[in-house]
């Protein structure tokens, strides 16, 4: 429940800022105003309860998170921005400059729009990616596509992107599909639907084998409808961006993970285990959680010095992670010397058999 405090401020200031929002260190909306309701397309009584997490789009959510993490550390206030996801699927962009409420657990965000400010910044890297065409260079490709046929036309050689043979371009969706990833073909699937409903979409995917895996943006707006406004032909770039992935995985990777002991750290638990609580209530299925602290910690961390703690704290960490086989399971340093452990589909008995290999670990590991 929102403390009145709290209340009265997000009122005064919902009168006073362009867009705002309420939300506690927990990642849950408490209050927002009409003007950021209507821009997402939601009313706003139905966006208290939502994580912000939920609302933000994928790609910036490593950004969102080191904001939040900030915050929990006593920053004054964060800039953030990002993009939110709109109910009909499309995306707008938002800064926020974000401070703690005082004497509270929530912190309040005034924002604005700056989503004509990208569109015009993602003109400028339309530009220098058919600049980088007429120069020749290999880091972005033109292409057509007849969506009455799926067939597919390349302005410029997208060979070195696709990494086919020189003349293997594939000159429909089908082909194009067979060369990407296939947990990405869904992706792709929807870029089309997008292009064909909306006339304009954006997507990444993935070509290519590891460790050589590329990431590439399609980029697509529909040229030409026909008397019943159907659409007929759509042009686009696919540009290479593979490293601004990387860099972002990176990111995202030091956002989630504890800087000790490498496993995830205990925002991504949180964030872990209400997703799962979600699934799990949806499903009916089991979900057990398990905490996992280290006896005596204090007193060893005392008698050795915190470098050999934190040489034994990495010691369990790893000890730990070699436990768990099933993919879905989580391990997750909690805090000091704990650590929690997320089981999806695991009831008590399955639980406790999990619990017993810890146990059996931590046996050998003080032997």
């Amino acid at each position: 429940m929102t403390p009145p405090a709290a209340r009265e401020a997000a009122a005064r200031r919902s009168a006073e800022v362009e867009l705002f929002s309420l939300a506690g260190h927990d990642g849950l909306l408490r209050e927002v105003n009409g003007a950021f309701a209507r821009l997402l397309g939601m009313p706003a009584e139905e966006m208290a309860g939502w994580s912000l997490l939920e609302l933000v789009h994928p790609e910036d959510l490593g950004a969102v998170v080191a904001g939040l993490a900030a915050l929990e550390r006593g920053a004054p206030e964060v800039l953030l921005e990002c993009r939110f996801l709109q109910r009909d699927g499309s995306g707008v962009h938002l800064q926020w400059v974000a401070r703690p409420v005082e004497g509270t657990d929530c912190w309040w965000a005034a924002g604005r729009d700056m989503s004509a400010f990208h569109r015009v910044l993602a003109e400028q890297v339309d530009l220098r990616a058919r600049f980088d065409l007429a120069l020749g260079r290999s880091t972005a490709a033109m292409w057509e596509l007849s969506l009455p046929a799926g067939r597919l036309t390349w302005k410029a050689p997208a060979a070195a992107l696709l990494g086919v043979g020189f003349d293997a371009a594939p000159d429909g969706v089908e082909g194009l599909a067979a060369l990407v990833d296939a947990r990405d073909r869904a992706i792709l699937d929807v870029f089309v639907r997008e292009l064909t409903g909306t006339g304009v979409a954006e997507a990444v995917v993935r070509v290519g084998e590891d460790p050589g895996v590329r990431h590439l943006s399609l980029r697509g707006t529909v040229l030409d409808r026909d008397r019943r406004d159907r659409p007929v032909r759509a042009v686009g770039l696919l540009l290479d961006v593979t490293m601004e992935k990387a860099m972002e995985e990176q990111m995202l990777r030091m956002v989630m993970h504890d800087a000790l002991t490498g496993v995830p750290n205990r925002r991504a638990f949180d964030q872990a285990l209400r997703s799962e609580w979600r699934r799990s209530t949806r499903s009916g299925e089991a979900l057990s959680v398990i905490m996992v602290d280290i006896d005596d910690f204090k007193r060893f961390n005392d008698t050795y010095g915190h470098l050999v703690g934190d040489e034994a704290l990495c010691s369990v960490a790893r000890a730990l992670s070699a436990v768990f086989h099933r993919e879905g399971d989580l391990l997750a340093r909690f805090g000091g010397e704990e650590f929690a452990v997320v089981l999806p589909g695991a009831d008590h008995e399955g639980a406790r058999r999990v619990a017993d290999r810890i146990r059996d670990t931590g046996k050998s590991l003080g032997d």
